[in-house]
């Protein structure tokens, strides 16, 4: 399966699937609160059915699963549409959280995220730049700051659009919202890495150069 393919998949699963149910329990009568939970089933059955598969529990899916089912069981039982809406911004808290929190461990939750599916040879590779690279470490940890800021930013955001907005034109834009600001923080992530890695390479290079 082509990286194309598997967006376009989780864009169905994740939002065009959980908005298309919404509009049509809607058009039933269904009231908003019921509509919303039931749209969650499919993101929520594609968390369940990747653990079933790869027989392992990945952080960030945990996370996306307990965010979807606190915001729904917290609309379910207040009878609030708002709380049902705002399971985006509680998971980017939580991944902000955790992106923080990180940063009190040994290496920060982004450096194990950049080597996840690396060949064993670059694995090494950021081990020995992380054991010997102030700036690497520092990289990483600004990185993972970044991303934790954007995160808390694009939830406040989406908080205050929930009253403002119709139900069924906040569900595709907070998923616009969702995509557009982790493709910037990959943009970035990717650019600023880019350019540290080459002043590292050259730093590297040159201490170990004759004379």
């Amino acid at each position: 399966m082509t990286e194309r393919t598997m967006l376009l998949r989780d864009i169905g699963v994740n939002a065009g699937l959980p908005y298309a149910t919404y509009l049509l329990l809607s058009y039933q009568g269904v009231p908003a609160v019921q509509a919303l939970a039931a749209g969650s089933v499919f993101p929520i059955g594609a968390i369940v059915v990747g653990f079933v598969r790869e027989r392992r529990v990945q952080a960030l899916g945990m996370i996306v699963l307990a965010a979807t089912l606190a915001s729904m069981l917290a609309a379910l039982y207040f009878t609030s549409p708002f709380l049902a809406q705002a399971k985006g911004s509680l998971f980017s808290a939580l991944f902000s959280a955790l992106l923080l929190g990180s940063l009190l461990a040994r290496r920060p939750l982004v450096f194990h995220l950049a080597t996840i599916g690396q060949a064993a040879e670059d694995r090494q590779q950021a081990d020995t730049l992380w054991d010997t690279e102030p700036r690497y470490r520092r990289m990483m940890r600004r990185i993972t700051v970044v991303w934790a800021v954007a995160l808390l930013v694009e939830g406040a955001l989406r908080l205050v659009l929930i009253p403002l907005l119709p139900i069924a034109l906040f569900l595709p834009l907070s998923e616009a919202m969702s995509l557009g600001c982790l493709g910037l923080m990959m943009a970035w992530a990717w650019r600023y890495g880019s350019r540290q890695m080459e002043q590292i390479e050259a730093h590297r290079g040159d201490a170990i150069s004759p004379g």
